[in-house]
C-alpha cells in the first residue's frame, strides 16, 4: 500500500508519520471529510483526484473547494477528462471565482477540445456577464473547432432561452 502526502504528494512508507521528501504530517485525523477531499482534488493519480472532483463539484457543490479546483483546472498536461470534470464542478459550485479560469481553458486552443467544451458548458451556467461575453467572443472567433462552436451556440441558446 502507497501513504502519499497530502501536501507534496510524495510516495512515503505504509507506517511513515511525517514526509521524508517535505516533512509535513502524514496525520490527516484532525481534518474533516471535505478537507480531505480538496487535498485529494490535486493527486497525481487521476482516478483519485476524478473521484475527489466528481463528490465536490456534482454532488457536495462545495464552495471551499473553488480554488483547489481552479488549480487543477490550470494544470498543463493533465489528463484531459480531469481537467472536464474540474470545469464541470466548477460549473455545478456556481462560484464567480471560477470564470477567469473558465474562460481561459475556453480560449486555449493547445488545451484539449473535451475540457474546452467543458469550460464553455460551465460558464453557461454562472450568472456573471463575463462569462456570456467570453462565449460570445469565443463564436466570433475564427479557427475554432466545428464541436466546439456547437457547444457554446447550445449554451448561448440556453441561456437567452430562460431553459
Amino acid at each position: 500500500m502507497r501513504r502519499f502526502c497530502p501536501s507534496c504528494w510524495a510516495e512515503n512508507e505504509p507506517r511513515a508519520t511525517v514526509c521524508a521528501a517535505c516533512g509535513a504530517t502524514l496525520d490527516e485525523t484532525g481534518k474533516d471529510f471535505v478537507a480531505k477531499m480538496i487535498d485529494a482534488v490535486g493527486h497525481p493519480e487521476p482516478t483519485r483526484a476524478g473521484i475527489a472532483i466528481e463528490v465536490l463539484g456534482q454532488r457536495l457543490r462545495e464552495p471551499r473547494a473553488v480554488d483547489a479546483l481552479i488549480a487543477r483546472l490550470k494544470r498543463r498536461g493533465d489528463f484531459m477528462e480531469i481537467t472536464a470534470d474540474a470545469a464541470r464542478a466548477l460549473g455545478a459550485i456556481g462560484d464567480r471565482r471560477a470564470v477567469p479560469a473558465l474562460i481561459e481553458l475556453l480560449a486555449d486552443p493547445d488545451r484539449a477540445l473535451v475540457a474546452r467544451i467543458a469550460a464553455a458548458e460551465a460558464l453557461g451556467t454562472l450568472d456573471d456577464p463575463g462569462a456570456s461575453h467570453a462565449l460570445k467572443a469565443a463564436l466570433a472567433a475564427s479557427g475554432l473547432p466545428y464541436r466546439l462552436r456547437e457547444a457554446i451556440q447550445q449554451v448561448l441558446a440556453q441561456r437567452d432561452g430562460g431553459s
